[in-house]
């Protein structure tokens, strides 16, 4: 696993949204989702950069074992805003990851290193 990448490995860009929850005057909850960083300067959803890298060896199968379904280890730059609750898209991909563990490496604040896998219902 990588603890550090260069600018050059930062190659696939990923979109990082959090879970809103709201209520109206009936008490209905809604959920949507909203990125957790602010737009960019032409008003789109801000795209982030990272360096994926799929599970393979024995760390594929310890996750085949614990029918986790498509582990990956993402390294990106430092964000305080990234947390345990939020999803993952990749870009082109209609279906989220969630996170299953943030690193901050060596506690810095430079690198973040996440686990990520496919969103599944609840079993």
């Amino acid at each position: 696993m990588a603890r550090q990448a260069s600018a050059g490995e930062l190659r696939t860009r990923i979109y990082i949204r959090r879970m809103d929850k709201s209520s109206d005057d009936e008490g209905i909850t809604a959920e949507t989702e909203e990125s957790v960083f602010p737009p960019g300067a032409d008003g789109t959803e801000r795209v982030w950069h990272c360096k994926w890298v799929n599970a393979y060896g024995t760390e594929a199968v310890t996750a085949m074992q614990l029918q986790i379904r498509e582990p990956a280890t993402l390294t990106m730059r430092y964000s305080d805003k990234i947390q345990a609750d939020c999803l993952i898209y990749r870009l082109g991909d209609p279906e989220p990851y969630q996170i299953i563990s943030i690193n901050d490496v060596e506690e810095r604040h430079t690198w973040l290193e996440v686990k990520v896998c496919r969103k599944q219902a609840a079993q």
